[in-house]
């Protein structure tokens, strides 16, 4: 069980989930939200508490360098140049700062097998990805592995990153839609909102198709709001299978996240927690 005194928090494009115990708090963002504005949030969230809790965990859809400071944020540009680890260091407790993906990786592969090959895809605003490479996190030579919407994708002449094609934000764009218009006419099943939205799950398959064609995974976790919009799910595993070398594909199992959209902060409070942890001595 993760410890009550221990607050995850995910940062994304359109909201701020903050956890802790059974408490939850939901506040919205946008291209507008600010450091300070997360700070405001995270302070208002621990006021509730009567002890000052142990660690706090904050998962940001962006690349962190070593020291916990925000090097890009596409999502969220007036975060870049924030380092909680500083701001927040008057609170008297553990700052961990992580990208969102690998958060969510360590809490939907927290049982994992030893030496599993699996990934996680989150698709939301934008798209992000984790990997395991033999049970051990693929990072990268700065930790910033995973940035499958960065994927170059060659359409009608142009290359476009695959953010652009399959990430909510940009979907709606394209059609004139914002995400909650976009999926409020999906619902009603107006054609224009169905066939983009068709049409950013075929190209999310051919990202797919890349990564199970490349590293040969036993299992991908899918989640994020935009995976769950009506027909995009079944446009990416028509074009992923498509795609994908039979038997790679056979050997592949594509499953939804286990905790739904709770991972990312859940995966952000487990990382804090496991570094408040005592490490064991080897026997020497």
């Amino acid at each position: 069980m993760i410890s009550d005194t221990t607050i995850g928090v995910d940062l994304g494009g359109t909201k701020l989930l903050m956890l802790c115990g059974e408490k939850r708090v939901r506040i919205p963002t946008g291209v507008c939200f600010s450091a300070a504005d997360v700070e405001q949030n995270i302070r208002e969230f621990i006021q509730g508490f009567n002890d000052t809790p142990k660690a706090i965990g904050i998962a940001i859809p962006g690349l962190v360098d070593c020291t916990g400071c925000i090097k890009v944020c596409d999502v969220l540009p007036r975060i870049e140049g924030w380092n909680p680890i500083e701001t927040l260091a008057d609170l008297g407790c553990l700052i961990e700062v992580t990208n969102d993906v690998n958060a969510a990786l360590a809490e939907e592969f927290s049982d994992a097998e030893p030496g599993l090959n699996a990934g996680i895809i989150m698709v939301g605003t934008s798209i992000g990805a984790a990997f395991l490479v033999n049970g051990i996190p693929l990072v990268g030579a700065k930790g910033w592995a995973g940035e499958l919407g960065y994927m170059p994708i060659s359409i009608n002449g142009q290359v476009k990153r695959l953010d652009e094609l399959a990430g909510g934000a940009f979907i709606a764009q394209q059609f004139g839609f914002n995400g909650q218009s976009l999926a409020l006419s999906a619902q009603e099943n107006d054609e224009l909102a169905l066939a983009a939205i068709r049409a950013g799950g075929f190209a999310l398959g051919l990202g797919l198709a890349a990564v199970i064609n490349l590293l040969n995974p036993s299992k991908i976790a899918l989640g994020g709001g935009t995976f769950s919009l009506p027909g995009y799910e079944e446009a990416a595993y028509s074009a992923a299978k498509q795609f994908s070398l039979p038997e790679l594909w056979q050997a592949c199992a594509l499953t939804k996240v286990k905790m739904g959209d709770a991972v990312v902060a859940l995966g952000a409070q487990r990382i804090a927690l496991s570094l408040c942890k005592p490490q064991k001595l080897k026997n020497l």
